[in-house]
């Protein structure tokens, strides 16, 4: 049962457009500007994904971070495309 939900999941992944897919995730990539994808670590509620704007990763990190609160943390995954 687990191996068909696994071959589903991975089969969905493939079947989704690529533009879900297309981050630039290289390292001169953090230092353009642009919308940046970042996933969220929180402690006491759920972890998430979003997307902020900034100048670079930097900026945009801290501007995510400032409205996710204290006990969450983005970290970048890329730039989108």
């Amino acid at each position: 049962m687990k191996k068909m939900i696994s071959a589903m999941a991975v089969a969905a992944m493939f079947a989704l457009p690529t533009s879900a897919l297309a981050l630039d995730s290289g390292f001169d990539a953090m230092a353009k500007s642009g919308s940046h994808q970042f996933y969220v670590w929180c402690t006491g509620k759920a972890d998430y994904t979003a997307a902020q704007n900034g100048d670079n990763a930097k900026a945009a990190q801290l501007a995510l971070s400032a409205k996710a609160g204290g006990n969450c943390w983005p970290v970048w995954q890329g730039l989108n495309d």
